[in-house]
């Protein structure tokens, strides 16, 4: 993968789809072979450097029950809480127009589990935090796959807006749909790489 590359892996069920998210994210140690970060290995004395690069946002992003600029700013004291990060965080996951129509903005509390968000606003709260973290390079596993059709699009759309800061993504999908906007998509199957495909390409294979 290059910088800035926006790649999507799909598969059946058991291809090996997740091991190899578990391994990019540095959760498996690589025994045989090697994951190579800019031409050096990953060993385990640099996974913790890696991972700091790294934000991930899963079907179902983890909410706690406070404002959104705690979840966004996962993890960092309320204090130190840079609130104009947090914003512009929320304007490239295209989420801020809607943030700043409610009453109390960024400090409006989201419920229990994001309750008071749909799940497609969850999702951009998912990518606001990985912004904010400083993460580089993008995982998504399946992010938009309990989205109905439209909010997908919107998603999509969202991730899309993400390559014009040069971000590196990897997206896991179930629908083909959401991998419009990837530069490559690699089909896994059995654990090995089954092809490599455009979007057209894999559109016009399912059909």
């Amino acid at each position: 993968m290059k910088k800035g590359e926006v790649i999507g892996i799909v598969g059946e069920s058991g291809s090996g789809k997740s091991t190899l998210m578990n391994l990019i994210l540095g959760f498996y140690p690589v025994d045989q072979n090697q994951l190579l970060i800019n031409q050096k290995p990953l060993t385990a004395d640099r996974v913790a450097t890696w991972q700091k690069s790294l934000g991930y946002v899963s079907q179902d992003v983890f909410m706690m029950d406070t404002t959104i600029k705690e979840n966004v700013a996962f993890g960092q004291e309320l204090e130190q809480i840079d609130a104009d990060l947090v914003w512009e965080c929320l304007e490239k996951a295209s989420l801020a127009k809607l943030v700043g129509s409610f009453k109390h903005g960024i400090d409006a509390i989201v419920g229990e589990r994001g309750g008071l968000l749909s799940g497609g606003q969850k999702q951009r709260i998912g990518i606001a935090r990985s912004l904010y973290s400083g993460a580089q390079v993008l995982l998504f596993d399946e992010a938009t796959s309990a989205l109905d059709t439209e909010t997908e699009r919107e998603i999509t759309e969202s991730i899309q807006r993400l390559r014009e800061d040069n971000f590196t993504m990897i997206m896991i999908a179930h629908r083909v749909t959401s991998l419009k906007f990837c530069d490559r998509i690699i089909e896994l199957a059995d654990g090995r790489i089954k092809g490599e495909h455009t979007y057209e390409s894999l559109i016009q294979q399912t059909i």
